[in-house]
This record gives structure tokens, C-alpha cells and sequence, in this order.
């Protein structure tokens, strides 16, 4: 482009320039429909959803303007939602629902969870989406899980805090958080973990050693920067820590005790709070000398905190740690199977934000959604990931958002409500309810046929069987075409003649899609945008568009127009392009 010098232009002409100067910043131009699928896929990657309005709004935005504002924008934490339930609990807010119920009033409400409550809230309503989504991702790598373990409160919305703060803070803090929690002492064992005493045979529990290195940190095997194993002259993997290795940082994982008022080593969960951090009794601590992996030295007579932070501290600046944890960050958010350069850039981000800071997860995640590969990916046949079961229910219901039913009814105070978990334990993927530490998958499942004779992984396939399909499917159709069973809580009771009611709930909320329910290619349009970005094909959208155009039967015309909107949106929801991301 030439300029003129200065001297060259008219009076009229600087007017004119002046003119533009002033009008440009309110001059607006809507975005284009390659704006708005590249909005609506980084939404399907950094969020849970978003509806149409939400997706314009990012494009005109700007993506990077959009990420930069996620990643400094404050989380939605869950101990002050568990907080509100417990004060609307104690100020009488739930007693008409006690009543409505004939729930006694010692006894719990069995529906109303702090913990699926504050998850549901955050979740749906939270404008936080990124660090929401981040969160969800690190729940499946630090896993606890609520099975069979006694319920205390706030243990729950205390232990996924940690990970709302790791999401967008320093690793090395969501390591320190991780190894402190009483949830994870309970979950890995080492609370009330004592020195070793050869005497009477009682040794470390080295459940948590292992697992933080295993799963937390540093993986099986040596890793190059890349992500790819390291190879002996033989061509086999080296283990990146052994047997020996555990037993060491056992011994630095001794003396953890719940905290309370009444604090002792060797109490149970329920005599203590387990919501608290644990504490460190040195008393009980293994005060000798320790060798970790690695050949880090940690010197004898130290107290129990100083020798946990300088192992984690090792354990943090070990070299698999980088790639072995963005590899698996990339999995939940981008690919199953990130190329090696991707993770080479992704490690690196980790290893040094450009400050010279390392763990800084802000500059990771960037990194992540940004990267060339995310963008325009390489081996486009390879590329992509299934989302998880929970992810495609939350998605429809942030697509459309959520409308109280039934408001003269009483209902959830304060509008707090919550998701039914039963449904998603239906699903097997409850939030904080895996079956082991090992999550509900494992980042390294590759199903028989195409993808393992091709050395490709697809963590989530493991959970993709006819019972989840079959289950998804149903709930998606009940839940969209029929309010009153959709997967959020929904609250009948009988009354005193036996008839059945449904209390205050929630259902899906169609009216920005009324409009264009009388066309069905407006109507499918819409939907390929925000829940594929446009990547329906032609055969499924001149099908689906005949299907809509036939359904002419409801109580009145708008009933017609949700009947279309709900199996338009089911109709997609079971296809390869909305259940598989790329």
C-alpha cells in the first residue's frame, strides 16, 4: 500500500480522514460464516457450548480477544454455591420442599447435593466457560472419586476447587493442592501414613507415590521433549521410574493427618474435616535421607513439608512432566492424537512462558487452542476426538439455554438447581465418579480394527459401547422432546388426591429458534452451526431437512415448531460430526 505525504493532501481530504476517523470505531461489520464456524469450533474445544448469540458475540469479538479475556476472568468456585445451600438449608429456604415431599426435617433432602448443585450452576451459567472446561479435563487426570467414600461437607466442592485454580494457575500449585487434599489422602491412602517401622513390619503406603508419578507427572516411560518415548539400542522403552524409586518417595509421602479442631494422627474421615487441607505431623514423617527419581537427594533431618516440596519441586522439573501433562491436556481439548511437534510446542510453552516462568497454565493453554496444528491440522484423517458422553448434554443445554417450567409451582430456591447425576452415572461419567484413579478411560485406549492397526488412540471410545450409546441417545430424545424428563432434576409429587405434578424445573428454551422452524433449512443451518460449525454433510442435512419438513402435528403452532427444533437437535446429536470434534 502507498501513502501520500502529508503536504500532497487536500483540505478536503483531511475532513474526509476525519471524518472516517471518527465513524470507523461504530462502524460494525457482521461476521462471515467462516468467522462464525471458527468461533463455533474453538467454542466446541474451550467450552461447553455456547448458543448462537454467544457465538456471534465471540466472532465479533475476535478469538484472541475472546481468549485473552477467559484467561484472565475470575473462576466460578463451588464452596461458596455449597455455602449458599447450606445457609438456605439452615434459614428455612428448603422447608417447602421438605413439606411438598414429607421429607423430615432432621433427615437430608436426598435431591438437593451441594456438590452436583454447585457443578450444575458453574457449569451452565458460569461465563467462566474456559476455565470450566479446563477443570472438567484435569478432574479426569487428578482423579478422586466419590465411590463408596463417606460424605462430609464441602469435601467435594473443596477438592474440585483446586482444580478450578490449577486450571489457570502455576502446575507446580495444583501439585502442591492435589498432594495436600484430604480427598486425595483418602482416595490414594496416604493419610495417616506413617514412618516406616522394619521392627514390626510396617512400611509406606506407596499408593500416592506411585500415582503421582504414574499418572500425575511423569508417566511409565522416559519421554523426549516431544512426547515420544525414548529408545535403548535395542529399540524398547526405558520405565521413567522403578520399584525402588516408589519406596523413596513413599517415605517422603509419611505423616499426613486430617486437620480439625481436634486434631490427632490416626483419626478416621468423619472424626476430622476432610474438606481442610491434611497437616503434616513430623513425628510421624520419615526423616532420613531419601534419593528420588532422577538422583535428587533429599537430606536427612528435614521437617515433613520441606521434604514434600522439594520432591514435588523435582517432580515438577523432571522432563517427562511437561510433555507427558499437555499431551493429555491436548487430548481432552483438541486431538486424541496431537503430532509430535504439536506437543513439542505445547511442552515448551510449559517448560517457559516467555517470563521464564514455568507451569504457568495460562500460557499453556493458549498454546494449545492456537497452535498451527489446532488450526489447520496436518494429517486432517487423524485429527479430532470424541466428546464425552456428559459434554454432549451439557452442550445442547447451553446451545438453547435452560427456562424455569411450571413457576407458580414451588421449586428450587434461589433457582439453584442441579443436574440429575443419575443420568450421567447412566452414561459412566459421573463428575467426580470414576471407577478407579484410572478415570473413566485411559488417554492411551485405542479400540480394535482401524485405529490400533494404525498405532492411533481414542480415549473416549472406551466409554462408546451400546449401553452409553443406546443410553445418550434416549436421554437426548426424552430430555429435548419431552420437558418434563429431561436430564436435569425434575421434581413431581403427588397431591393429596393422588395426582401427580411437577414442581418449579427446568427444560430446554426454544424461543430463539421458533422463528425458524418454519424453514426447515434455516432451522438446520443454524443447529450445523453451533453444534458441528458447519461440517454437517450434504446427505445428512437433505435428510434431516425432509424429516423436519414433515413433522406438521402439535396441540398448536408452536408446539409444531418445538416438536421440529427437538428432533432437529436430536437428530444431530447422534451424528459422526457433532459427536466426533475436529
Amino acid at each position: 500500500m502507498n501513502f501520500l505525504p502529508a503536504s500532497e493532501i487536500s483540505s478536503k481530504s483531511w475532513v474526509g480522514l476525519l471524518l472516517v476517523a471518527l465513524i470507523a470505531p461504530f462502524a460494525w461489520a457482521e461476521p462471515t460464516l467462516q468467522e462464525l464456524e471458527d468461533a463455533s469450533r474453538l467454542a466446541s474445544r474451550a467450552t461447553f457450548g455456547m448458543s448462537y448469540e454467544q457465538i456471534v458475540e465471540m466472532a465479533e469479538q475476535g478469538l484472541d480477544e475472546w481468549l485473552d479475556e477467559q484467561l484472565e476472568m475470575d473462576c466460578t468456585y463451588f464452596v461458596p454455591i455449597d455455602e449458599d445451600v447450606h445457609e438456605m438449608h439452615e434459614n428455612g429456604e428448603y422447608d417447602e420442599l421438605r413439606e411438598l415431599f414429607d421429607i423430615n426435617e432432621d433427615d437430608n433432602i436426598w435431591f438437593v447435593d451441594p456438590f452436583p448443585i454447585a457443578w450444575t450452576n458453574a457449569v451452565l451459567y458460569g461465563e467462566d466457560q474456559l476455565c470450566q472446561r479446563v477443570a472438567w479435563a484435569l478432574s479426569q487426570i487428578f482423579v478422586v472419586s466419590t465411590r463408596g467414600i463417606e460424605e462430609v461437607d464441602k469435601q467435594w466442592t473443596t477438592y474440585y476447587d483446586n482444580l478450578l485454580r490449577g486450571a489457570l494457575g502455576n502446575f507446580r500449585d495444583l501439585l502442591h493442592d492435589v498432594t495436600y487434599s484430604a480427598q486425595m489422602g483418602i482416595m490414594l491412602s496416604h493419610v495417616n501414613n506413617s514412618r516406616p517401622r522394619p521392627d514390626i513390619k510396617r512400611f509406606p503406603d506407596e499408593n500416592y507415590a506411585r500415582e503421582l508419578m504414574q499418572l500425575f507427572s511423569l508417566g511409565l516411560f522416559e519421554l523426549n521433549p516431544d512426547g515420544t518415548p525414548t529408545l535403548d539400542e535395542s529399540g524398547n522403552t526405558t520405565p521413567s521410574y522403578d520399584s525402588e524409586d516408589i519406596a523413596e518417595l513413599a517415605r517422603v509421602m509419611t505423616g499426613f493427618a486430617f486437620d480439625g479442631e481436634y486434631v490427632s494422627f490416626g483419626e478416621g474421615q468423619g472424626h476430622q474435616d476432610s474438606h481442610l487441607p491434611m497437616i503434616i505431623f513430623n513425628w510421624h514423617h520419615d526423616k532420613g535421607e531419601k534419593v528420588l527419581v532422577g538422583g535428587t537427594v533429599i537430606p536427612a533431618g528435614q521437617s515433613g513439608r520441606d521434604d514434600i516440596e522439594q520432591a514435588l519441586d523435582s517432580i515438577f522439573e523432571h522432563p517427562n512432566t511437561a510433555p507427558f501433562i499437555v499431551r493429555q491436556l491436548i487430548q481432552h481439548l483438541v486431538t486424541s492424537n496431537p503430532t509430535s511437534d504439536y506437543v513439542r510446542r505445547a511442552a515448551e510453552a510449559f517448560a517457559d512462558d516467555g517470563d521464564g516462568i514455568r507451569g504457568n497454565m495460562k500460557h499453556v493453554l493458549r498454546t494449545i487452542l492456537t497452535d498451527p496444528e489446532a488450526l489447520e491440522p496436518s494429517s486432517p484423517d487423524t485429527f479430532g476426538k470424541l466428546k464425552d458422553p456428559i459434554v454432549r448434554l451439557v452442550y445442547l443445554d447451553r446451545i438453547f439455554g435452560l427456562k424455569l417450567s411450571e413457576p407458580d409451582q414451588p421449586g428450587w430456591p434461589r433457582g439453584l438447581h442441579s443436574y440429575h447425576f443419575e443420568n450421567f452415572f447412566r452414561i459412566k461419567q459421573e463428575p467426580l465418579n470414576a471407577p478407579s484413579v484410572f478415570n473413566f478411560y485411559s488417554p492411551f485406549y485405542s479400540p480394535k480394527g482401524d485405529l490400533s492397526d494404525n498405532e492411533l488412540v481414542a480415549p473416549a471410545f472406551q466409554l462408546f459401547d451400546m449401553q452409553t450409546t443406546v443410553t445418550s441417545s434416549n436421554l437426548i430424545w426424552e430430555g429435548l422432546m419431552f420437558p418434563g424428563n429431561h436430564w436435569t432434576f425434575q421434581l413431581w409429587y403427588d397431591d393429596e388426591n393422588g395426582d401427580s405434578h411437577r414442581a418449579a424445573s427446568y427444560e430446554p428454551n426454544y424461543e430463539d429458534y421458533l422463528e425458524l422452524a418454519d424453514t426447515p433449512e434455516d432451522l438446520v443451518d443454524r443447529l450445523d452451526l453451533v453444534m458441528c460449525y458447519g461440517r454437517m454433510t450434504a446427505t445428512s442435512r437433505r435428510l434431516l431437512e425432509q424429516r423436519v419438513g414433515q413433522i406438521d402435528h402439535g396441540d398448536d403452532d408452536d408446539d409444531r415448531r418445538h416438536r421440529r427444533i427437538a428432533y432437529a437437535a436430536w437428530y444431530i446429536s447422534n451424528l459422526p460430526e457433532f459427536i466426533v470434534e475436529n
